[in-house]
């Protein structure tokens, strides 16, 4: 008992001293950096290992495309594909029927290649570490979400079709085909950014919400290899879901 007390004391003091304790004088120098350099032999062989390891992790082939997959205005092919990947993941994970998928359009860098897709190829798409979130909504806050997702053109999405009028406003906004009805209540997925408001979203920010801890880089992953265990190339929608009207 009387150790653990010491224990307590001593890590008090020891923070307590490193809150009030201030630099006095910090010294700094640059140091060029070219390739001419000599290298350390010894610092190559300790990291030799670990590149090593990441240079496979990074190359190893987890699916096949038949043709390049570019994000465009609205989300495009690869919006498409994304967003069928979390709207399946996001099911097979709550058990639940999931009405529609939606994903930042910021959130997605790069494209898939013609030809075999490795995990690095991943990487390269999704800097950011951002996580699934089920959410339930009514279709009332449901449109003004479409709406905000209108001012920019539309936003990548899964299981809806909709119009963006003159004015920038969502219409004939179709949900599973259905129409959207302001008291219903839908399940959608989308990413904890979009969940915590972020990008003009607060609509989303006090829903109520599942966070399935999984990242959109595992969603697309594990989707792509649904398609690589049945020996086939991924597939590909290429039919937008927002449209333009001029009325």
């Amino acid at each position: 008992m009387m150790r653990s007390i010491l224990s307590i004391l001593t890590f008090y003091l020891l923070y307590t001293q490193s809150l009030s304790a201030q630099a006095i004088q910090v010294n700094y120098q640059y140091h060029a950096i070219y390739t001419t350099n000599e290298k350390d032999t010894v610092v190559q062989q300790w990291l030799q290992p670990y590149a090593d390891s990441l240079h496979n992790y990074l190359n190893q082939v987890i699916g096949f495309s038949l043709e390049k997959v570019y994000k465009k205005s609205g989300g495009g092919p690869l919006g498409n594909f994304i967003t069928e990947a979390m709207l399946q993941q996001a099911t097979l994970q709550t058990g639940t029927k999931i009405d529609a998928a939606f994903m930042h359009p910021a959130s997605i860098k790069g494209f898939l290649p013609q030809g075999n897709i490795t995990i690095g190829t991943l990487y390269a798409m999704f800097p950011y570490t951002n996580r699934l979130v089920v959410q339930q909504i009514r279709g009332d806050v449901l449109q003004l979400f479409f709406d905000r997702m209108a001012t920019d053109g539309g936003w990548p999405a899964a299981g809806v079709q909709y119009a963006i009028d003159i004015h920038g406003k969502a219409k004939k906004i179709m949900i599973q085909q259905q129409p959207i009805v302001p008291d219903a209540v839908y399940n959608i997925v989308v990413t904890d950014y979009m969940a915590n408001g972020g990008s003009n979203c607060g609509m989303l920010r006090m829903l109520p919400a599942i966070h399935l801890q999984t990242t959109v880089l595992e969603t697309c992953k594990n989707y792509i290899q649904s398609f690589t265990q049945n020996s086939e190339p991924i597939a590909i929608k290429k039919e937008d879901s927002v449209t333009n009207i001029y009325e």
